[in-house]
Order: structure tokens, then C-alpha cells, then sequence
């Protein structure tokens, strides 16, 4: 799942760099370009957190796939540092910034606001479409595919459980920790938890 996911996000910061970069940036009578291209990342951790190795390394492969340097910033809160952290990419040069956590999205609005030479484009927000700015977009993976399989992995593993004695049906539960009530987590909570054990669906639940 993490290599599926990893390979989404790549071919859709791909697919991005591909509209921002076709035919920007100067070139001399020779064709040479003028200037090398780059991208900025914004991650709310670092490596240590699945979630946000992923996208460093989805970046860092479109990055080379299509030549363009990688500027990565981790650790950076879902607060006022994330506008500065937009704000210093775009002063070393990047025509395209990238945030992938929820928190950042506000920050990354201003800063599409204040620099609209730049294109940002933010994971998992939902304010693209409401905001109205050209330099401004949500993007990210079918995200509700890997929590419905997760729940199909949580249900062989209450399989597990009772056919060992471990409990026994009417004991198995399914928690579900949803972080904010928008799109992404609602359709991920209804399928994670549709799935059946003993042929019976789970009716037993926390969210």
C-alpha cells in the first residue's frame, strides 16, 4: 500500500510540474533554459512518519524523473511557519510549492495570494474550488481504496482472533479514528468498516 500510494502521488506532482513548467521559464538563442527548475516541499514531519516518507520520496522521483530539483522542507507545523516556509521556497527559486497535511492549507492560500507567479498546490484540503485562484489546488490520492482494504485486513484479523478462542463474535469491535468530518474521512470510514466477519457484517463500531 505504501508503494501504491508513493506511486500515486508521483504521477500526480508529475502531471503537475507538466502544466506548471510547459513553457516557462526563458532560453537563449541556442535553447538552452535559462534557469534550472525546482520544487518546493512542505511536510509536517519528517522520514520517521510513514505518511510523510511517502511523499518525500514520491517527490524526490518525479523530481528526477523530470529533472527538477527537490527542495524539501520537514517538520514544519500547521501554523504561521508553513506560510514562511512557503515564502522561503519562493525566494530560492521554486515555481511550484507542495504541502501535504491538512493544517497547512490556510498558510498555503496566503501565500498563493502573495506570490501568484507561483503555483501551490496543497494534499488532502478542500478550498481549490471555493478560493478562486489560479495559482491555487487540492490534489491527492483515492484515498478511500486503502482505508476500505485496511478494513478488510482489520476483518481477517477478527477472523483470526475468534477462530483462535481469542474472543468471541459478539466481543469483536472496529475502532475508527477519523481526524476532520470532510470528504476524505467520511467515504474512508464507511467502506473501512463495511466488511463482514463469519458472514455476518460487523455491526459493532467506534468512531
Amino acid at each position: 500500500m505504501k508503494k501504491v500510494l508513493s506511486l500515486v502521488l508521483a504521477l500526480t506532482m508529475v502531471f503537475a510540474f507538466t502544466l506548471t513548467f510547459t513553457g516557462c521559464g526563458g532560453s537563449d538563442d541556442e535553447g538552452n533554459s535559462d534557469s534550472a527548475m525546482k520544487a518546493g516541499f512542505i511536510c509536517l514531519h519528517d522520514e520517521n512518519s510513514t505518511y510523510d516518507k511517502n511523499f518525500i520520496d514520491a517527490a524526490n522521483a518525479a523530481c528526477e524523473e523530470l529533472g527538477v530539483e527537490a527542495i524539501i522542507k520537514t517538520n514544519v507545523p500547521e501554523g504561521q511557519e508553513c506560510y514562511e516556509a512557503a515564502a522561503e521556497l519562493v525566494d530560492a527559486g521554486c515555481g511550484i510549492v507542495f504541502a501535504d497535511s491538512f493544517g497547512h492549507e490556510d498558510y498555503m492560500i496566503q501565500a498563493a495570494k502573495d506570490f501568484p507567479d507561483v503555483q501551490f498546490c496543497h494534499s488532502t484540503g478542500t478550498k481549490a474550488h471555493t478560493e478562486g485562484l489560479d495559482n491555487y489546488h487540492n490534489a491527492f490520492a483515492s484515498i478511500y481504496q486503502g482505508r476500505y482494504l485496511a478494513g478488510i485486513a482489520a476483518g481477517m484479523k477478527l477472523n483470526e482472533m475468534i477462530e483462535k478462542g481469542d474472543i468471541t463474535a459478539d466481543q469483536a469491535k472496529i475502532g475508527y479514528v477519523g481526524a476532520f468530518t470532510y470528504a476524505f474521512i467520511l467515504p474512508g470510514r464507511t467502506f473501512s468498516l463495511r466488511i463482514s466477519y463469519n458472514g455476518s457484517n460487523i455491526h459493532r463500531f467506534m468512531v
